[in-house]
């Protein structure tokens, strides 16, 4: 069996002020370095063999250096890995989107999928992305071990659709320094273990932004 945890980011600045991020932002917020220490201590605890692989976005980064600080191990940065695109939507609020672009956000509002239309990435084209992401990270997770993924809402929400065949939103939101657990079978089995667990993090740093994976609360 071969392990998989997927870990969503801290708290960013742009979570904080409602902004959509994609590729931009700086790193994480003040409240966001706390959770990303939480998320270490209980990972550490649970998987102190585990191997950390992180996106290559800086609130992502930041994050995984808790962990890996945690386990006294190094990072392997994979920008496959990366949230999707969002193009010139990056660093807008909800109300400048819909100002700016009210034809494109009402059909977004209505579960459109308009981002290629703004410079960013299609559900299809991430979905395909993430989910042979997924299946490459398994490939070089040995039998028996686990790799600690740090990553973003899209990215654990889309490609854990795609790997367990799920139908579109069958799953709820991911919060700030969730974990995901996913095993690979010896039988060749994909399962999921844990969703969105948040069970390390104290009440006062559980009110993070949750994001659906589309980006329709803003920030992922």
């Amino acid at each position: 069996m071969r392990r998989i945890v997927l870990v969503r980011h801290g708290e960013s600045v742009w979570n904080a002020q409602g902004r959509i991020q994609g590729h931009s932002c700086g790193g994480l917020a003040e409240h966001g370095r706390a959770q990303a220490a939480a998320v270490a201590g209980a990972l550490a605890a649970e998987y102190p063999d585990a191997h950390v692989v992180s996106s290559d976005l800086p609130r992502a980064a930041e994050t995984a250096a808790a962990v890996a600080a945690a386990l006294d191990c190094a990072v392997e940065p994979d920008p496959a890995v990366r949230e999707r695109s969002f193009g010139r939507w990056e660093g807008r609020t909800r109300d400048q989107m819909a100002a700016d672009d009210p034809d494109l956000w009402r059909r977004w509002s209505s579960g459109e999928d308009v981002v290629a239309e703004v410079g960013g990435e299609a559900n299809d084209v991430f979905g395909d992305r993430v989910e042979a992401a997924f299946h490459a990270l398994w490939e070089r997770t040995q039998d028996g071990a686990t790799t600690i993924v740090v990553t973003h809402g899209g990215t654990i929400w889309h490609g854990t659709h795609r790997v367990l065949r799920l139908a579109p939103a069958t799953l709820g939101g991911v919060h700030n320094t969730s974990t995901t657990h996913l095993v690979l079978t010896d039988g060749g089995t994909i399962q999921c273990e844990r969703w969105n667990e948040i069970g390390h993090l104290p009440l006062n740093l559980r009110n993070g932004r949750v994001g659906d994976g589309n980006g329709r609360v803003m920030g992922m």
